[in-house]
């Protein structure tokens, strides 16, 4: 099995209108293909979500883990992490999508700033449609995703807790050391707002949990 430096985790559950996108964003990056893996955990999905996702796997494009039954994101976002192969792990949202430097610039910042054990990324707020609705900072609105750690602190803290069907990002926030976690103020991530996602429907910003988080630019 090839060494990578990082892993990108998916956690998906019936987001086959979407995850196309989201794979063509990731395998079209500003960073060496062979830099990064990609890891889908599926949740079960009762659409044709792994139709779709079994020729990617077939490639080698991405690696599949297909959940046997329905297990809630906490437990799917555990998983990918269980198989990371990578130095440093960064979920994104099925339904979400990133921009071509996401990739390169926050593992470059990790990778030459050792006293860091993350980095996060602002983000658009997007349509389906892809029209930009605003532009909003990670320091003041986090998201679950977006957000690069190095695996061997996401290991030593607990990884995610795998009882947490939903707010498994709450639970982990509250774990983070936001001091040792930089803030790099550029949008790099799209989060798409179609009210379908399972955040859209409970809460997919995080406020306030972040107080400590260094800001500056890279």
């Amino acid at each position: 099995m090839r060494s990578v430096d990082i892993s990108v985790v998916l956690t998906n559950y019936n987001y086959a209108l979407y995850i196309r996108r989201c794979l063509r964003s990731l395998l079209h990056q500003d960073l060496d293909r062979s830099r990064y893996e990609i890891i889908v955990v599926d949740d079960k999905s009762q659409d044709n979500s792994l139709a779709i996702l079994k020729p990617y796997a077939q490639a080698g494009e991405i690696r599949l883990v297909a959940n046997r039954k329905n297990l809630g994101v906490g437990a799917c976002a555990r998983l990918g992490v269980d198989h990371a192969l990578g130095k440093y792990v960064v979920r994104v949202d099925a339904d979400d999508y990133v921009q071509p430097p996401f990739l390169y610039m926050l593992y470059n910042f990790l990778r030459f700033n050792p006293a860091y054990v993350g980095v996060s990324c602002d983000y658009f707020v997007t349509d389906n449609e892809e029209r930009i609705h605003a532009v909003e900072s990670f320091r003041e609105n986090g998201l679950a995703c977006g957000l690069m750690l190095r695996t061997s602190y996401l290991e030593i803290i607990g990884s995610y807790n795998h009882k947490k069907r939903i707010f498994e990002d709450k639970d982990l926030f509250e774990r983070l050391n936001w001091r040792k976690i930089y803030h790099l103020p550029l949008p790099l991530y799209n989060y798409v707002k179609h009210g379908r996602s399972l955040t859209d429907r409970t809460r997919k910003f995080i406020r306030g949990a972040k107080s400590g988080l260094a800001c500056g630019r890279y």
